[in-house]
């Protein structure tokens, strides 16, 4: 083994899931902010953790929220996911300038995300500060599935330079033979 910076290190991680993380504003307007860093945190009751940089829109919004939604991304929405990273609901409406179609939530008043493979609706219960992120942890109180789609996208190294093609299925990662 040899010693390496920390990012060389991460970067072994890929490929990684990806999630979108769904807010709605105090107007009611959604939001949707890819992410990577999210768990499951606790089985009984079902809890998931995303931790979110200080300086995104998405951390606004959370901290004055009392819910969001985590999905699973499909195949088809790799270009609206690359999309949602670049630029920030603080300037526009993300779901206006995508092929998303926000859908309404059935116990949380952030919205689903139509054709996602999955789609966790969270009820906020805690948050803590690490380093340049807050980790926001939510209760699951709702979980839906698509009809449609099974294949959940994921990160691959560079995502962000090469645009909508660093998110792959794993069949588009391993080959046909998965």
């Amino acid at each position: 083994m040899k010693s390496v910076e920390p990012r060389i290190a991460i970067e072994r991680k890929h490929p990684n899931w990806i999630f979108q993380v769904v807010t709605a504003d105090k107007d009611g307007i959604p939001n949707a902010m890819p992410a990577s860093w999210v768990t499951f945190a606790s089985a009984e009751p079902v809890m998931m953790a995303v931790s979110i940089a200080f300086e995104r829109y998405t951390h606004k919004v959370l901290v004055n929220s009392d819910d969001f939604v985590l999905t699973f991304p499909s195949k088809d929405q790799k270009e609206a996911t690359f999309y949602c990273g670049k630029n920030s609901g603080a300037n526009e409406d993300k779901f206006k300038n995508t092929n998303l179609k926000a859908v309404k939530a059935n116990k949380v008043n952030s919205p689903l995300i139509e054709d996602s493979v999955a789609c966790f609706e969270c009820k906020k219960r805690g948050s803590i500060d690490s380093g340049d992120h807050t980790i926001f942890v939510g209760e699951v109180v709702a979980t839906h599935v698509s009809e449609k789609y099974t294949e959940k996208i994921y990160t691959t190294e560079g995502w962000h330079e090469k645009g909508a093609e660093g998110f792959k299925t794993i069949k588009e990662i391993a080959g046909e033979n998965v």
